[in-house]
């Protein structure tokens, strides 16, 4: 259950997030290769996470090396991947309410 913060903005528990996550990075993706999508700067912060993700995804170290640990090598990667994931839906979150609120503001 999220709890209020204001009137768009809620703290939310970690498992929201993750049912959140499918719709919010696809509404992200479609908005960030729009033309007049996003601002600049949320577009880059964006793209910077996802290249960390795949850079750390496809580089020799690690936390848990594939080499070492097999397995379980691999799931430390992809536990990072999905909290930067989870990170860019709370900052495409946060862009909505900021959205909401300017909106509210106007009228």
């Amino acid at each position: 259950m999220c709890v209020r913060v204001c009137a768009y903005v809620c703290l939310c528990q970690w498992t929201e997030y993750l049912i959140d996550l499918p719709t919010l990075l696809r509404h992200c993706v479609s908005e960030v290769f729009s033309l007049g999508g996003l601002i600049w700067m949320f577009r880059l912060r964006v793209l910077l996470c996802c290249l960390f993700a795949l850079f750390y995804l496809v580089s020799p170290l690690d936390i848990l090396p594939e080499a070492v640990f097999g397995f379980f090598g691999l799931l430390d990667d992809l536990f990072v991947v999905l909290l930067i994931a989870i990170y860019i839906s709370i900052i495409y979150r946060r862009l909505i309410a900021a959205r909401a609120e300017a909106a509210a503001h106007e009228n």
